[in-house]
């Protein structure tokens, strides 16, 4: 509920909890947190507001800045005000706003005078999203789709227009330099007009200094969407990568950062060179029509010459796109080579595989160079092509217009203007084929982005119109079995287990027995394959992932810690991260003692990965980390697996006293020590349990010498 604790401070996220409880939508601040992009504090700014009430379900449009011209078609609206707060003005009465505001906990009556002095921002106004209110009621083929791209271009469709308006106006002036020179040589000169030539001059000269400013307001129009787009795409995109659920992503690694870092080639191909080239080909019909006009059947040389490119463009771009998918598939190997070998460059080493690497590269490299220069001769052919029509226009319209010259038909200027008109006609046509083999890779570009932005988002998962909430955290696996995509044996076959509040439980067994599989389902990491997970006798999929991995932490053994500080990997995920709720934590998970002898504290990096750590240092604060937020449950993945024996010893006093009893505590190990602190062991093998039991009935059972696999 907005005015809870851990969320009082957060303005932005308390209107939004509100205003999905407004309009009956299920949310809760966490779970509304954790999807969205936040400050360094934690609390979600008010430029997130957009995409936070798309997630909900909610319509956002921004309207006027002042409150003066609020009505009430845009009420409810969200409201930026002074110092990062924010309200929601639902009615408007006279002179006042009824607004619902969480730093006076709740409604209050201000008057508009008021407001508008503490307002700093704009305003969007909030309503239901009427395309996903009627879906359900249209056939499933006619549902209208998002889109991760054009929905963003339709808002800059304003914007676009203003393009196209630029356009449309620079070539209206291009008409300016042919008609000046026609009118120099046919009126001027044989009636040597000097004032003439300088009235037509001076005339000409403003169209060419207009023509500058048009084109470069454009440019600055069209570089202003496009960081707009920059801005929003990538965010969507970065949001779409971490929100597929592990199980459902497919391909590399590599392959997918360079689907991420290709979307600019379809940013710009679709925002700026399309409209213009739209608007020049409009007019190249004008442009003839004027030929034509002034030279009659002269016209058909450009109109040859142009079916001449259009013909040679669709052959070059069908030519281009088998390239271009060919170049797309090479780029991927070497993305995910290239990853993965920067990853693992310490074992290249180790193994002395270097050359075999290098090797391997130097196969996709030149794979890649082939396809490259396939792709660079189609586009010189395309050029050059573009190029000669140009020229051959050009001396054919020269060569006709000596014999209607000779004929009386047309004057001297008349030659030279519509040779200039053919020239302005062409230009367009010779970047067509150019574009169109653009076009063709901005497409496959698109539809591969778009086709890993169709997968699902684990953000809809678990919507209900109630969102149920873990209360006292008991887990019972019935009949569950998983196995990874794409793997050919179960990881889990037949599990039935149950872990109640409070306790401690190891999980031992060999390696590949499922140990780290049964933690990530705990944790809502994956879901299962058949069976089900009762989360307080709740299916575990009638539960938000975001919300069971909140109260649910898995610190596996190859957690990850991320460039930059210690305190930054430390407040990864957390609600609350003011310093001594982050000293605290420290002390309890020992996390201090190597901190304490730093000479820059929190402030020393982490390095790639946590390079710059030992195994020993890393293990601490992950479990530093897990330790940050409240939670119901804590499976540690081989904890100790990197310490030596002192190491150890600290970790498992510092583990012992950072629990609350209510917790649970499970532990993935295959080391004796840390199993003093658990009550109860599991033993598992190829994916099923053979012994669970109290731990001292375990260990005499699994052998003498305490051992465990």
């Amino acid at each position: 509920m907005p005015g809870d604790d851990e969320t009082r401070s957060d303005e932005v996220l308390n209107c939004l909890v509100f205003l999905a409880e407004h309009f009956g939508q299920t949310t809760s601040a966490p779970i509304l947190r954790s999807g969205l992009a936040v400050d360094e504090a934690g609390c979600l700014p008010f430029h997130q507001v957009e995409p936070a009430l798309e997630l909900l379900g909610l319509k956002a449009t921004p309207v006027a800045r002042k409150l003066a011209r609020l009505s009430d078609k845009h009420l409810p609206a969200m409201i930026s005000l002074q110092d990062g707060n924010a309200a929601v003005v639902l009615e408007q009465n006279d002179d006042e706003f009824l607004i619902f505001r969480p730093s006076a906990n709740g409604m209050q009556s201000i008057s508009v005078s008021e407001l508008a002095a503490e307002q700093d921002g704009e305003i969007i106004s909030v309503a239901p999203d009427a395309t996903k209110i009627r879906q359900h009621e249209r056939p499933w083929d006619a549902a209208r789709k998002s889109h991760w791209f054009w929905d963003e271009m339709r808002k800059e469709s304003g914007a676009f227009k203003q393009v196209a308006g630029a356009a449309l106006f620079i070539n209206m002036l291009g008409f300016a330099l042919p008609l000046f020179t026609m009118n120099v040589y046919d009126r001027v000169i044989p009636n040597k007009a000097s004032a003439s030539l300088w009235v037509l001059a001076v005339g000409v000269f403003l169209a060419f200094v207009l023509e500058f400013g048009m084109r470069l307001a454009r440019a600055r129009l069209i570089d202003e969407t496009g960081r707009k787009l920059d801005t929003k795409l990538s965010q969507k995109l970065f949001e779409k990568i971490v929100n597929i659920p592990l199980g459902s992503r497919s391909g590399s690694t590599g392959a997918m950062v360079r689907r991420v870092s290709e979307y600019e080639i379809v940013r710009d191909f679709f925002a700026s060179t399309t409209i213009v080239l739209i608007i020049d080909m409009l007019f190249l019909v004008i442009f003839v029509a004027l030929i034509a006009v002034l030279a009659g059947w002269l016209a058909l040389v450009p109109v040859v010459m142009i079916l001449i490119m259009l013909v040679a463009g669709y052959v070059l771009q069908k030519k281009m796109g088998v390239a271009a998918f060919e170049a797309q598939a090479d780029s991927s190997l070497q993305h995910s080579m290239l990853v993965e070998s920067i990853a693992g460059i310490e074992t290249l080493k180790a193994c002395g595989a270097e050359g075999r690497m290098l090797s391997r590269w130097r196969n996709y490299a030149q794979m890649s160079a082939d396809t490259q220069e396939k792709m660079r001769r189609l586009g010189a052919v395309a050029i050059n092509l573009a190029s000669l029509c140009q020229q051959i226009t050009s001396i054919s319209l020269i060569i006709g217009g000596f014999y209607l010259f000779n004929a009386g038909v047309i004057s001297m200027g008349a030659i030279i203007a519509i040779v200039m008109l053919a020239g302005r006609s062409l230009s367009p046509v010779g970047q067509l084929a150019f574009l169109m083999t653009r076009g063709r890779q901005a497409f496959l570009t698109l539809d591969s982005i778009q086709t890993m932005t169709e997968q699902v988002d684990e953000r809809g998962l678990g919507s209900r119109s109630i969102t149920p909430e873990v209360s006292a955290g008991e887990i019972v696996f019935d009949n569950v079995s998983f196995a990874y995509p794409e793997a050919d044996t179960e990881s889990l076959s037949s599990l039935n287990v149950t872990f109640r509040p409070g306790e401690r439980v190891a999980v031992i067994g060999r390696v590949a027995s499922g140990k780290s599989t049964l933690g990530r389902l705990i944790c809502g990491l994956y879901p299962p394959a058949s069976g089900a997970i009762l989360v307080d006798s709740l299916d575990s999929r009638q539960y938000p992932p975001r919300g069971l991995r909140s109260v649910f932490r898995y610190v596996g053994q190859d957690s990850e810690l991320f460039s930059g500080s210690i305190k930054e990997n430390l407040t990864l995920g957390a609600a609350k991260s003011d310093q001594d709720h982050m000293m605290a934590v420290l002390r309890k998970s020992g996390a201090d003692k190597f901190l304490a002898r730093d000479a820059v504290g929190f402030d020393r990096l982490a390095g790639e990965r946590g390079a710059s750590l030992s195994g020993g240092q890393r293990s601490f604060l992950v479990l530093a980390r897990a330790l940050m937020s409240p939670f119901k449950l804590l499976y540690l993945d081989e904890p100790t697996g990197a310490m030596d024996v002192e190491t150890e010893r600290q970790f498992i006093d510092h583990l012992k006293s950072a629990l609350e009893p209510d917790q649970t505590l499970v532990i993935s190990t295959h080391r004796q020590a840390i199993l003093s602190i658990v009550d109860r062991i599991i033993v598992m093998d190829h994916g099923r349990i053979v012994a669970d039991g109290p731990r001292d009935e375990i260990l005499s059972r699994v052998g003498n010498g305490g051992k465990l696999s």
